[in-house]
């Protein structure tokens, strides 16, 4: 992996957050009072928002350095 290639990271970001909603739906099953939907409210559902925005900008920056890179080697 180059120091510049964000696909991966953003490959194990977008991983992790699908293994954290899955791990959740399956909690959630078993775990299901005003705790589990507090913790949900002030846990789980502020990060959706923010892996979305963060794997935008991942996006954003993959597509710039690989633009520097193909005009550093013209």
């Amino acid at each position: 992996m180059r120091p510049w290639d964000l696909d991966t990271s953003s490959a194990q970001i977008r991983r992790a957050m699908e293994d954290l909603q899955r791990a959740w739906q399956e909690v959630s099953e078993s775990w299901n009072d005003g705790v589990s939907q507090k913790f949900c409210e002030q846990h789980l559902e502020p990060l959706i928002p923010v892996v979305k925005q963060t794997l935008d900008s991942i996006s954003r920056m993959q597509q710039l350095t690989s633009k520097m890179q193909r005009e550093c080697e013209s």
